[in-house]
């Protein structure tokens, strides 16, 4: 198997944290370029009956913050000679999203954490990543 793009999906997590080192090993191994992918939920941002224009504010702010953090992982990534993008994206769906994404961008290999931010919301693995795990095209590693 050629691996030349691999996704990462970022949430901020400790598990998404590894699955990024992971995924800098691998793509060293492979002089493969990195795609670091955060999704913003839409539809977490507040109560429906919120002025619109507060969850527009709301997302800018967000990703703001998300690209921020996202700066030190690239900086980490061109620190390894790795080719890398950043991607902040809102959806409706961060499992969906995450597929839709890597078969977009013709994804080799999907590196994520096994649990994100939510805990453990699924018994053996979080639900997002199960969603992924399943739904994918390409492989997926799972990091613990």
């Amino acid at each position: 198997m050629t691996i030349t793009k691999i996704l990462v999906p970022i949430d901020g997590s400790s598990f998404s944290v590894k699955a990024f080192n992971a995924a800098i090993d691998i793509a060293k191994k492979h002089n493969a370029k990195l795609s670091i992918l955060t999704c913003l939920e839409k539809d977490n941002l507040g109560a429906w009956y919120v002025d619109k224009r507060i969850n527009k504010q709301i997302i800018q702010n967000a990703k703001k913050l998300a690209l921020g953090y996202l700066e030190k992982l690239e900086t980490r990534a061109k620190k390894s000679n790795i080719a890398v993008s950043v991607n902040v994206v809102e959806a409706k769906s961060i499992s969906q999203q995450i597929i839709a994404f890597a078969n977009t961008k013709k994804v080799d290999l999907i590196v994520i954490g096994s649990h994100g931010r939510t805990g453990f919301k699924e018994f053996l693995l979080g639900s997002v990543t199960n969603t992924v795990s399943q739904s994918a095209k390409c492989p997926v590693l799972i990091v613990k």
